[in-house]
């Protein structure tokens, strides 16, 4: 098992990521910069993510699975189009979004992913 940004958020450990041979486990993923609007703070996230993924080999084609969390739902449609814009429309993983009250009261998304790690990748 393999584990990234092993960090303390609030008094709680927790890793940005942990990896096994086939799969790889993505922790809650904000904006760290949460002055922007929702298109900015969800590109933030998605770019986070993309990063994420390159450091175990991957990219956005290995995704699973994403949950979405938003402050509000009137922020779906806007996080759509940074989404579209984001994913490959022919490949798009399975997804949920929801909304409820985020941990970081100034983030108005937070993601959390499931994505394959394939054989021969970092």
């Amino acid at each position: 098992m393999e584990r990234i940004g092993v960090k303390n958020v609030a008094g709680a450990r927790a890793s940005e990521a942990v990896a096994t041979d086939d799969l790889i486990f993505f922790s809650g993923i904000h904006a760290e910069d949460r002055s922007g609007d929702i298109g900015e703070q969800t590109a933030w996230c998605l770019n986070r993510l993309s990063e994420l993924l390159g450091q175990f080999g991957q990219d956005e084609s290995s995704i699973l699975m994403i949950h979405i969390w938003l402050k509000d739902m009137r922020y779906f449609s806007a996080m759509n189009k940074a989404w579209n814009t984001w994913i490959d429309p022919e490949n798009p993983p399975a997804r949920t979004c929801v909304s409820g009250e985020l941990f970081r009261p100034d983030a108005l998304i937070e993601v959390v992913a499931i994505a394959e790690r394939t054989q021969g990748a970092s």
